[in-house]
């Protein structure tokens, strides 16, 4: 009696140990394994289409205000220094460079600002996803405000580098970074950080007026937690870039890192 029941005593832990290695297995090991493997394949296609971001030149974008754009403005280089990316993603749009922090990403635009967060520039399956131009921007970064949305992940993964700009310190010695597109390399000076909730005003796009602009030049410095000295009158003649990502203050708290194109 006694060894029959140490027997079942000893088949039921090795089931046990062979269910646990199998719930392991398939909840743990395998999806890690198939997102270590599609964050490896999209890296190293990152890497074969990344831009020459440093031997790239500067060159001035068409201003929103401009309503005849002159040869300087519209002249794009012979071959688009994104040429690559594209050949890759139809959807991409540019590359964003900050030197120094890790954000170092091709930019896609779909119809939604859902579908690259959860796929590479393959198309394929990519939790990490892509940095994406919120659908409602203009595609060439020629509105008021452009909006770019990324996941911010642990080992400052993707957009988590954004995080790093709550520290004023921090964005003093980062203060510039640049978006890749066809016109060539289009440089960016940082001049705030926000934390602002997910259905934040912050996140429009839409502006007709002067005022619109104004107003909203307003709110990012009354919300920021801190900016550079610049007044809104000045903000609102110049091109916006916002990253955003998620943070972790409050439930649906978004971190957002405030921008100008220099060349306005």
């Amino acid at each position: 009696m006694k060894k029959a029941f140490l027997i079942a005593i000893i088949l039921l832990l090795l089931f046990s140990g062979a269910f646990a290695v199998y719930r392991y297995r398939q909840k743990i090991y395998l999806p890690e394994k198939r997102i270590s493997e599609a964050r490896e394949k999209q890296e190293k296609l990152f890497e074969q289409v990344r831009p020459d971001v440093d031997n790239i030149p500067a060159v001035k974008p068409i201003s929103p205000d401009t309503e005849a754009a002159t040869a300087e403005n519209v002249t794009a280089p012979a071959t688009s220094p994104v040429k690559a990316v594209k050949s890759v993603c139809s959807d991409a749009v540019g590359w964003l460079y900050v030197p120094d922090t890790g954000l170092d990403y091709p930019i896609a635009q779909g119809d939604d600002n859902s579908f690259y967060l959860s796929h590479g520039l393959d198309g394929e399956f990519d939790p990490f996803g892509l940095t994406v131009l919120d659908y409602r921007c203009e595609g060439d970064f020629s509105g008021y405000n452009s909006i770019i949305y990324a996941h911010n992940y642990e080992n400052m993964a993707m957009f988590a580098p954004v995080g790093l700009f709550r520290d004023s310190s921090y964005m003093d010695s980062h203060r510039q970074g640049c978006i890749i597109t066809d016109r060539g390399r289009e440089d960016i000076e940082f001049f705030a950080y926000l934390t602002v909730p997910s259905d934040s005003p912050v996140y429009n796009t839409v502006f007709i007026t002067d005022k619109e602009r104004r107003d909203y030049a307003e709110l990012l410095l009354h919300t920021a937690a801190y900016h550079s000295d610049i007044t809104a009158e000045e903000l609102s003649q110049k091109r916006l870039v916002l990253l955003s990502t998620c943070t972790f203050e409050y439930d649906k708290a978004r971190g957002v890192l405030a921008g100008y194109f220099l060349s306005d």
